[in-house]
């Protein structure tokens, strides 16, 4: 009809398209934009050596269910997590084909490598809006302190040429602000979205058996984490705080939902901690609901970490949670409120607020309740889009604003 306003191409760039948070976030966007607005084209690399959190397996389940809500989708092989001169800029040159190509109104970048590369594509090929969701930041825990140093000079450089930042919570957008990165009048801070529904009906299936490959005994006392089984999410700790428990705590296992590279060095730890038959790994699931059913609690161990989602499913299942204080977790988790909150990389305090939990069983399970009741409609998926679709309007109005002037 003559006077319809055509929707807006969003293309989203993102590294790896797995099970992991920031490639849901990205899915659940694509997924639930307003096609009357927005028409959302969707970018993505290669597992590669990164096949924690289903890699490829995972990378195909997401883009069927992009095909089936009709949302396009282009895979860039050369597009991986380390860093390789020769991909790099094979993926840049790619980057800029497909934009000149697909004349995106809108291009929204995810995680530290496609933020990388997307940018600079979106700004070669004059696009009008570039928004970069960082997803936390890679300024110290996941690389040595030079290449630390040179992502954060790098993101300091392109914030730039970015019309909008999305962190997702408070702290994540103070971090970037104290490291000089961006200007808070750029920054929008918009939480991780998750289904609702689908994790909060978790609470009512604890009287459900537990799902295979738990292997714990009937009357086990279960500590749980869901994550990558990598430095950064510091399972480790967790593993060494659940040995000085156990011989207090005879019931006590641990199960770790995800894969990664460090599974064989966890197995191995927890053998020379004499706890190996009480240590399972779990691997890659798709019932993770029905897997934080079954835990008593759940610990989030990160050394750094921008939100969680993990940690929000968990306590949108209603479990008693134990979380690093570190990044965007304390906006999540109010400590002694809504849960515990310890120093990253201590496996000692760990232990001793586990056992304070493990020896208040009541108040652990207020502790839940109130850890349920405070994951709000504003962290579902839905209002997530919403949100991220307001970022777009108002990046939209500035750069049509900056550009008559």
């Amino acid at each position: 009809m003559a006077g319809e306003i055509a929707p807006r191409k969003v293309v989203h760039v993102i590294t790896r398209f797995d099970w992991g948070g920031s490639a849901q976030n990205t899915l659940l966007t694509a997924l639930g934009h307003d096609r009357t607005k927005f028409e959302p084209v969707v970018v993505m690399g290669r597992a590669g050596r990164w096949d924690a959190q289903g890699g490829d397996r995972a990378t195909e389940a997401n883009c069927r269910r992009l095909t089936q809500a009709g949302v396009r989708w282009i895979l860039l092989p050369s597009l991986t997590r380390e860093i390789h001169p020769v991909k790099d800029l094979v993926t840049l040159w790619r980057l800029i084909a497909i934009f000149r190509q697909e004349r995106p109104a809108i291009v929204h970048t995810h995680t530290s490598k496609a933020g990388v590369l997307g940018r600079l594509a979106a700004w070669v090929t004059g696009v009008r809006v570039v928004v970069h969701t960082p997803h936390g930041h890679v300024f110290y825990g996941h690389f040595g302190r030079a290449a630390s140093l040179a992502f954060l000079w790098i993101e300091r450089a392109l914030a730039g040429i970015t019309t909008g930042l999305i962190a997702l919570t408070e702290s994540e957008r103070d971090e970037h602000l104290a490291l000089a990165v961006g200007r808070a009048e750029r920054f929008s801070v918009v939480p991780s979205g998750i289904d609702l529904a689908r994790f909060r009906a978790a609470v009512s299936q604890k009287s459900r058996p537990r799902p295979t490959g738990f292997d714990c005994p009937p009357d086990a006392l279960v500590i749980g984490s869901v994550g990558w089984l990598t430095e950064v999410k510091g399972h480790r700790f967790l593993i060494e705080a659940f040995a000085a428990l156990k011989p207090r705590h005879p019931r006590l296992h641990v199960v770790i939902v995800g894969s990664g590279e460090l599974r064989d060095d966890y197995l191995a730890l927890a053998a020379r901690l004499g706890v190996n038959d009480s240590v399972h790994l779990l691997g890659d699931r798709q019932d993770v609901p029905e897997c934080l059913a079954a835990m008593q609690l759940f610990v989030l161990p990160s050394l750094n970490e921008g939100m969680g989602r993990a940690l929000i499913e968990a306590m949108a299942a209603g479990l008693p949670v134990v979380a690093s204080r570190v990044g965007g977790v304390p906006a999540i988790v109010e400590d002694r409120r809504t849960g515990l909150l310890v120093p990253a990389g201590d496996a000692g305090a760990l232990a001793s607020a586990l056992e304070e939990l493990l020896n208040k069983p009541e108040w652990a399970g207020e502790l839940g309740a109130a850890a349920s009741r405070s994951i709000g409609e504003r962290f579902g998926s839905e209002a997530m889009v919403r949100a991220v679709e307001s970022v777009y309007e108002r990046a939209w109005t500035e750069a049509g604003r900056q550009g008559a002037a």
